[in-house]
């Protein structure tokens, strides 16, 4: 089969419009990551955390969490993952604790100064996130919403987390 000059320079043309979609859908998901990087940056020096402490403070929020796990989520290794929680322990906003059943094993919980510092990290990141979302009618932020953890699931990650609860 043949293909004559114009089929092939539509199709050489469908090519270039998806590809320039696909750059185009590239920008666009660089610059949402660096505006949630920044808000987290910026919230975090506020709180005088990193962000990285700042995560885990939220992780740990959910429930006490063994260190191998933590490394898992954080993807690092268990080494680096103990700098970072024995930074956070000599700042009183974590401790371990021996993990049920296994004397061995130790979960890395929050202190009572680590769970008012998560709380109060979360909402201010969601607030300020929230901000940023501002302009989209409510069916826009329900497509967003959608549109976002359809992409996470293609991804295989976990879905959304909900905000850590007060105790």
């Amino acid at each position: 089969m043949t293909t004559s000059p114009s089929t092939a320079a539509a199709s050489g043309t469908g090519l270039a419009a998806a590809r320039g979609e696909a750059e185009a859908d590239a920008r666009a998901l660089i610059q949402l990551s660096g505006l949630i990087r920044d808000t987290f940056a910026r919230v975090a020096e506020h709180y005088d955390l990193t962000p990285v402490q700042g995560r885990m403070l939220c992780v740990l929020a959910e429930k006490p969490r063994a260190m191998a796990e933590l490394a898992r989520l954080f993807g690092v290794g268990k080494a680096n993952m103990t700098g970072l929680v024995d930074r956070a322990a000599q700042r009183h906003l974590v401790e371990r604790v021996p993990a049920p059943g296994d004397r061995r094993a130790v979960h890395v919980v929050l202190t009572d100064d680590g769970r008012r510092s998560a709380l109060a990290f979360h909402r201010r990141v969601t607030d300020e996130l929230d901000l940023l979302l501002a302009p989209l009618a409510p069916q826009e932020r329900t497509a967003f919403r959608s549109t976002v953890l359809a992409i996470a699931d293609a991804a295989g990650q976990l879905p959304v987390r909900p905000a850590p609860q007060r105790r």
